[in-house]
């Protein structure tokens, strides 16, 4: 559990993406979904926090931000309050798919791009899903990844994006596991001895990320895609 919450940080530092995708299937083994997934909430709320503030110069460089954002706490509310009810395998399974293949249309066509006018439409959805996933499974990072991956923003402002979303939808589930009673002393030990790791390998991924030219950030952040998708269908069998 140490070693992936180490490596999904310093991933996480790099594509501000990562750390839940690696950490919470790992964890998921020993200690159970439910319990991964509240683990999980407090170092990602404090990462997210990090990396938000590090590249907020970037934040007139994003796109559809505000309205992935309101779906977003929206759906994160939803996926929270049925996280111990939802079964998340198929779900797992069913986005691994996405993610291969949008994988398979980047690797076949570079340059492909989501339209300004088409993204408007699909930001709500998407951010309404994202959040649902990020409530019920602790996972939004797959879904987000692609969808602001297509956009072909620059690397600190897709990391100010993604970083701001989990950021918005880490301090929504807070709240309702707050609300739920869902934390426990023991839990909130476990979520904070869980910041360790992390505060010690992000920096040195996001140092990294600053001398990475921009294709080879485009190909570490679809590798990072393929990664989640075979690490969901992993955790949807096992």
């Amino acid at each position: 559990m140490l070693a992936a919450l180490s490596v999904g940080a310093f991933v996480k530092g790099i594509t501000g993406a990562g750390l839940p995708q690696l950490a919470i299937p790992v964890m998921a083994l020993f200690i159970g979904i439910e319990r991964a997934v509240i683990v999980m909430s407090i170092p990602g709320l404090v990462s997210n926090i990090w990396l938000v503030v590090s590249h907020s110069k970037s934040a007139p460089e994003t796109r559809d931000l505000p309205v992935l954002v309101g779906t977003g706490v929206v759906g994160t509310v939803i996926g929270t309050v049925l996280l111990t009810t939802i079964d998340g395998r198929w779900l797992s399974i069913g986005l691994a798919a996405l993610i291969v293949g949008y994988v398979t249309l980047r690797l076949r066509n570079p340059q492909a791009r989501l339209r300004p006018g088409l993204s408007r439409w699909l930001s709500p959805p998407v951010g309404l899903a994202s959040g649902g996933l990020q409530g019920a499974t602790g996972v939004s990072g797959p879904l987000l990844s692609t969808y602001l991956h297509s956009f072909g923003l620059k690397p600190s402002a897709y990391i100010f994006s993604i970083s701001t979303l989990f950021l918005i939808f880490s301090f929504a589930q807070v709240v309702t596991l707050v609300a739920l009673g869902a934390y426990t002393t023991t839990l909130l030990v476990e979520g904070f001895l869980a910041i360790i790791p992390v505060a010690v390998m992000l920096p040195l991924g996001a140092r990294l990320s600053r001398r990475m030219p921009a294709h080879t950030f485009s190909r570490i952040v679809l590798a990072t895609l393929l990664a989640a998708a075979v690490a969901l269908v992993w955790q949807a069998l096992a």
